[in-house]
């Protein structure tokens, strides 16, 4: 394989796990991988094991609330720039037979999408519900309902929004190896009167890079939850060749310099649940130091908020007085089409 095809593959596979940032919240039984973290290398058996028992205590749940919701996300693949912010709420109700795993009834109070082909779309005082393979808006606060039918990609563009990473994301996992991750502790908290222990996951790219075996378990992860969103075919899972990305690594290191991917992990110590998660992923590769025909390709993903009402008696209906009609989500809409979910998981950039 080519050193430019080996560049791609690895952008690819550190692509894909941006599916999974979010809130860990059930996706039918998707999350059980996720619930048997792994601890890392030199990781207290106590942190540790908090962490595995908060994962397997929210795979339980069959609905909270998150609040206080803001997202940032900022896509440049050298041919568009994609940008979006947000801020809001929503409550979220399990079920098993959809790509997010569970009906979303959310309330944006602010935000916008750009996708550069037309002027920013404000998401302010929005209120929209997902139910299934439909999506529900309104502007003028429940009061009316335009709905519209969703696809994989608009549901994937609006799960990274509001950090559903649903059936896709939950079989992704950057912290699945011992040896590529770091965990840090951080001072407790107060959340609604319970103290929380802070836990703050952070990758170690250099390790990651370096481990062959990891490298190649990303990938096979990436190609089956969103390969179709990511352009990996099982072409390219054939042609991988990790052992030639290891030898890479010290040429990769160089291009990357600013990349980084955390998880702030904010667990209960009464309940045992995760009440808190900050997300930080930034991908940043130079790749013109070894094509100068190509773009710097940046990429970032800011996400938090606060999980609350686990397991409260929340109900999500779809609305009765819905019309037919053109919303946020389908041909056109801001998540469809041409939309948010396209622009990111589009196309890469290369020759």
């Amino acid at each position: 394989m080519k050193t430019w095809g080996t560049v791609l593959l690895v952008l690819a596979v550190l692509a894909a796990p941006a599916l999974a940032c979010g809130f860990p919240l059930p996706a039918g039984t998707a999350l059980l991988a996720v619930s048997k973290a792994v601890c890392a290398e030199g990781e207290s058996v106590a942190t540790c094991q908090a962490r595995q028992d908060a994962y397997q205590s929210m795979n339980k749940l069959q609905s909270v609330a998150i609040e206080d919701l803001t997202m940032s996300l900022y896509v440049d693949d050298g041919e568009q720039v994609t940008s979006a912010t947000l801020a809001g709420s929503y409550e979220f109700v399990v079920t098993t037979d959809d790509l997010l795993g569970g009906y979303v009834h959310a309330v944006l109070t602010d935000g916008q999408i750009d996708t550069g082909d037309s002027n920013p779309e404000s998401l302010q005082n929005m209120e929209f519900i997902i139910y299934g393979s439909k999506g529900y808006t309104s502007y003028d606060g429940g009061k009316t309902w335009v709905v519209e039918e969703l696809d994989a990609t608009e549901l994937s563009g609006m799960g990274m929004l509001l950090g559903l990473g649903g059936s896709r994301g939950a079989s992704l996992n950057l912290f699945a190896d011992p040896t590529v991750f770091n965990v840090t502790i951080g001072p407790s908290v107060q959340i609604d009167g319970q103290v929380m222990d802070v836990q703050t996951l952070t990758l170690d790219l250099p390790k990651l890079l370096a481990n062959a075996d990891a490298m190649t378990r990303l990938l096979q992860q990436g190609t089956a939850a969103g390969g179709d969103l990511l352009n990996l075919t099982e072409e390219d899972l054939q042609n991988f060749d990790p052992a030639q990305i290891a030898l890479l690594s010290g040429l990769l290191l160089p291009l990357m310099q600013g990349t980084g991917f955390s998880t702030t992990l904010y667990i209960g110590e009464e309940d045992g649940y995760i009440h808190r998660i900050e997300d930080s992923y930034v991908l940043l590769m130079d790749l013109p130091q070894i094509d100068p025909q190509s773009k710097p390709l940046k990429m970032s993903y800011l996400l938090s908020g606060t999980i609350t009402q686990h397991n409260a008696p929340l109900v999500i209906n779809e609305p009765q007085n819905a019309t037919q009609g053109q919303g946020i989500f389908g041909e056109g809409g801001v998540f469809g089409g041409s939309g948010l979910g396209s622009s990111i998981f589009g196309g890469s950039s290369g020759p």
